[in-house]
């Protein structure tokens, strides 16, 4: 009997017992006995894998190979893959071939649809299967969560079918549905998953009931607004509906203008008024805004009203709003949020306006303060990266002026680095 050491895989496969076969799926070291006829067979076969043949130590009588009609494929037979969805009932087949038919998927759970929504696997599998669903089958959906399409609408799981029929749905199942909500509009507003289907509700169905759904918040504007989920309503009321559906809207905040543009959700809703009305319409909104702008602009939440204007605003009343902080640069350039306002202004200002904002600073004696400043310091630097020509050449002689009294500061060494920037921009320019 001989030894023979394999590195590799086994060649003679019949030959091995049932357990020297399943070793070879988990070694690739072996060692095999085989008599002299099984070594002859071997060594007129062609092996890729190198062997080394050595007489197997007859220190005893090694007991003869036992021999079987062991089969690859009869003992390992196919893994039959199970439910893996654990979260799921198990009536969901949540194993398919990708040539099977996806309506017998959703047949397969019929009278359990609305139980199903609300099961975070199941909503998954009713989200997936809706998309590409038949007619028929989106007629089962329809009618199986219907009646509890309220009670869906506000779960944690329900509200995304909810959401899929809106998205995917007939015109009728969406006109049905939406009926459901008729009264309780406000309601469902206020709540985390009702928002986000009134939202989706808003965009897909027909002008008629997008009109009764702004309507129902007539006399509960300033609740919504100043609600963290009901505010987004109201935000898409305003951006898709024409101004004669939501005047009430603006009647009801206009009034109080500079507390809703300083609100935590309000200033939301005002960026979208001022984003999506008729300027004659919100003549008076502006007007608040442009004088309050010092106090709006040092607030938290109202310096985004602020940029919001100088980004979208018209011409007239970006240039109002910009001359507003003239002669209040300093103090304004300092502060944490204003000092954002004061920025923008040098971005979208004119060429005069930024020519006026940049000599009221640069000229004023304590503009070294303002270099070293936390947050004026990022001010210095707008004013210098947006000048052009002879301004600019103003600015860094400014700068350049006060290079050693600011080097040791920490905000002074960014407005340092920021002119090294810019002077080598120039040099490379100019060559």
């Amino acid at each position: 009997m001989l030894e023979r050491k394999l590195i590799g895989n086994i060649l003679l496969e019949d030959e091995d017992s049932e357990e020297e076969s399943l070793m070879r799926y988990s070694k690739t070291k072996r060692h095999v006995l085989l008599n002299k006829d099984e070594l002859t067979q071997l060594l007129e076969r062609s092996t890729s894998a190198p062997a080394d043949i050595a007489p197997y130590p007859q220190l005893f009588s090694p007991k003869e190979p036992q021999y079987s009609n062991f089969s690859v494929t009869e003992t390992f037979k196919p893994i039959q893959i199970p439910n893996l969805n654990t979260a799921a009932p198990e009536f969901i087949p949540s194993v398919r071939s990708p040539t099977e038919n996806k309506r017998s998927e959703l047949v397969e759970v019929r009278g359990r649809i609305a139980e199903l929504a609300r099961d975070q696997a199941g909503s998954r599998f009713l989200q997936q299967k809706y998309e590409y669903a038949s007619a028929e089958d989106k007629q089962m959906v329809y009618e199986e969560i219907l009646e509890s399409s309220l009670g869906l609408i506000v779960d944690v799981f329900g509200n995304y079918v909810v959401q899929k029929v809106f998205e995917y749905g007939t015109k009728e199942h969406k006109r049905a549905i939406a009926h459901q909500m008729t009264g309780k509009i406000v309601e469902l507003s206020l709540h985390t998953y009702g928002c986000r289907v009134l939202q989706k509700v808003l965009d897909s169905v027909d002008m008629d009931q997008k009109r009764l759904i702004a309507l129902e918040f007539h006399g509960n504007v300033e609740k919504a607004v100043e609600d963290q989920n009901g505010n987004h309503v109201i935000q898409k009321c305003i951006e898709i509906l024409p101004y004669n559906c939501i005047s009430f809207i603006v009647e009801a905040l206009k009034m109080n203008t500079v507390y809703w543009a300083e609100h935590q959700y309000g200033c939301r809703v005002i960026q979208r008024i001022i984003e999506y009305c008729p300027r004659d319409n919100i003549q008076l909104v502006f007007d608040l805004i442009i004088r309050n702008s010092v106090e709006i602009s040092m607030k938290n939440y109202g310096n985004y009203v602020i940029q919001h204007i100088l980004d979208k605003g018209g011409r007239q009343e970006k240039e109002e709003l910009i001359n507003s902080f003239r002669t209040k640069l300093f103090e304004l350039s300092k502060h944490k949020f204003a000092s954002n306002v004061i920025e923008k202004c040098f971005v979208v200002g004119s060429p005069e306006q930024v020519n006026a904002f940049a000599v009221e600073i640069f000229d004023s004696p304590r503009v070294s303060e303002l270099m070293t400043d936390k947050f004026a310091n990022f001010v210095i630097q707008k004013a210098l990266e947006v000048s052009e020509g002879k301004l600019q050449a103003f600015l860094i002689s400014k700068v350049s002026e006060k290079a050693s009294s600011i080097r040791g500061y920490q905000y002074g060494k960014h407005v340092l680095n920021c002119l090294e920037k810019i002077k080598s921009i120039k040099t490379k320019s100019s060559l």
